[in-house]
This record gives C-alpha cells, sequence and structure tokens, in this order.
C-alpha cells in the first residue's frame, strides 16, 4: 500500500491522558480500560473530549512502551485517578493516514521513516496516533481508519 505523506505544522493540544510503561502485549487491553477511566473523570466533570482519543508513544523497546493515552480537551478539567493534564507538541511533523489493522502499522511507519530520508529531515523520537474508527461500533478491524503523526525534531 502507498502511503500519502503530508509536512504539517501542529499546535500544541491539551489532553487528558494516563501515562506509563506498557508491555507491548498488553498494550489493546490497557488502552481500552485507560481510555474508560479518564472518559468516567471527564464526564464526571461534564468535560466532553474535543476529538478523537490518542496514543502518544514517548519512547519504547521490543518489550515494552512508555505510552500515554488520552483524549484532547478545550475545557480545563480536575486530574484525579491517574488521569493528568498534558500536552501533544506544536510543531512540524510528518502525517499520513492508515487504515487497517492496528498489530500491521508497521509499513506506515516506514513510509514516513523514507519519507523523511529522502527529504533530509529528522525524526523525533516520539509520535502519536489519533484513532477514528470506535471498535465496538466497527468491529471488522480492515476498515479502522488512524491518523498517525510523527514530529520532526527542531532545530
Amino acid at each position: 500500500m502507498a502511503y500519502d505523506i503530508e509536512e504539517r505544522d501542529l499546535e500544541p493540544e491539551m489532553i487528558a491522558s494516563i501515562r506509563g510503561w506498557v508491555p507491548m502485549v498488553e498494550i489493546a487491553e490497557r488502552m481500552g480500560r485507560d481510555f474508560d477511566r479518564i472518559m468516567a473523570l471527564l464526564a464526571a466533570q461534564g468535560v466532553k473530549p474535543s476529538g478523537p482519543p490518542v496514543a502518544y508513544y514517548h519512547a519504547w523497546t521490543e518489550e515494552a512502551g512508555d505510552l500515554e493515552v488520552g483524549f484532547p480537551v478545550a475545557q480545563p478539567f480536575a486530574p484525579g485517578d491517574g488521569v493528568a493534564r498534558s500536552e501533544l507538541p506544536g510543531g512540524k511533523a510528518l502525517f499520513t493516514v492508515y487504515v487497517g489493522r492496528y498489530d500491521q502499522i508497521e509499513p506506515a511507519y516506514n513510509a514516513m521513516q523514507a519519507y523523511a530520508a529522502h527529504h533530509g529531515l529528522e525524526l523525533a523520537p516520539f509520535m502519536w496516533e489519533r484513532y477514528f474508527t470506535d471498535p465496538d461500533e466497527e468491529p471488522d478491524l480492515s476498515k479502522h481508519v488512524t491518523h498517525v503523526y510523527w514530529p520532526l525534531k527542531k532545530d
């Protein structure tokens, strides 16, 4: 599959999130549980997410990842129950759209790395994904839409 890679200028974005090191084999389960915790805290305060859920990968190894999951929010909220206020960084980033199973997203990242190398760009050591398809509403994983953002290193 060919990927359209775009260079974008992003504004910083506040998120309600939970962050921690997660074994790779537990990521899907942990994400679901943490998304539910965040939504419960926001709902209890009358705060609605301002966009789809995100997973921010700060660092990773083959065994585990420093993963922050959350929802963008435009309103203030009181942190609690492990949910914190955080921010997706602004600046220049590569962007692409991936459609398919989450566990088969690696070619999208490979395409972004190839684009960066071809254009002399240096990628930051972190990235994030936005999930536009609710697995409870669309069980066919091949139809899941994910937006992938990979920031460029700042000079």
